[in-house]
């Protein structure tokens, strides 16, 4: 068990055994909130740090595919000590809440980056393109270019755990996938959309023509859709008001490289 003391600033390892203590400590929404209940519910894998071991009130969870959540009542400085702690060992997205916006933590290591986060949805009006949409499958999957492949193993842990976790869809034309629709991090009622489409497939309709069925087919399941994106990926924004998306929530990434100093 890992025990970091400075000062009066406590910084302890919580033992996944544990996880059930930190979960009244994250009470209010939280941007990409899905993600954050697949870790709660044990769908997926990190580390928590807690202040008080058996009795905690704040938390600061470090999830293996790089995000990072903070609990609702954790200051500033314990923040801050819990990511130099972090950062000696990994590079993190940290989740920072509309709430706590401006007041950012280590400015000096940190990059701050705008993002958007919607889920209101009116009807798309478009029509799609003609395409052969197909579900995900162990056949479609060795076919994707292998370092998507590899990016989605590291995510998941497996090629298996992908196939058994994920909802997704793919555009295919002549055998060759276009563009991928993945409905990742579902619990408790929402799950959080991935579009990529290929080379040289962009700018086809492809992305729209396989959002609009995935979207269609999470609405017959009574799951909601978080879409989130920078600022800057303007074609992300783009495909999200063309999918009838609307009434973004404004909040940031906060990104760390790994500092060992």
């Amino acid at each position: 068990m890992k025990v970091l003391q400075k000062g009066e600033i406590m910084l302890i390892q919580l033992p996944e055994e544990k996880k059930n203590l930190i979960i009244p400590l994250f009470k209010k929404t939280q941007p990409n909130r899905s993600a954050l209940g697949c870790y709660l519910n044990g769908k997926m894998t990190g580390k928590t740090f807690v202040d008080d071991l058996n009795a905690p009130t704040k938390a600061i969870i470090k999830m293996d595919m790089s995000w990072v959540y903070i609990s609702d009542d954790a200051e500033l400085p314990w923040i801050e000590e819990a990511l130099r702690e972090i950062i000696k060992t990994a590079w993190i997205q940290v989740v920072w809440a509309p709430e706590r916006k401006g007041n950012y933590p280590l400015p000096e290591l940190g990059k701050v980056i705008q993002r958007h986060e919607y889920i209101e949805r009116k009807e798309a009006l478009q029509k799609p393109r003609d395409a052969q949409i197909v579900p995900f499958s162990s056949e479609w999957f060795d076919k994707l270019e292998p370092d998507f492949q590899e990016w989605h193993i590291s995510n998941y842990g497996s090629k298996e755990k992908f196939l058994e976790q994920a909802f997704g869809f793919y555009a295919v034309e002549n055998g060759e996938i276009c563009s991928e629709f993945e409905a990742a991090f579902t619990s408790n009622g929402y799950t959080e959309i991935g579009i990529y489409t290929f080379d040289p497939h962009r700018r086809k309709g492809y992305a729209y023509a396989t959002c609009l069925h995935g979207l269609k087919e999470l609405d017959k399941k009574g799951i909601k859709t978080i879409w989130a994106c920078d600022v800057e990926n303007t074609e992300s924004m783009q495909l999200a008001a063309k999918l009838g998306f609307v009434n973004p929530v404004e909040y940031d990434f906060i990104f760390f490289p790994q500092k060992n100093d």
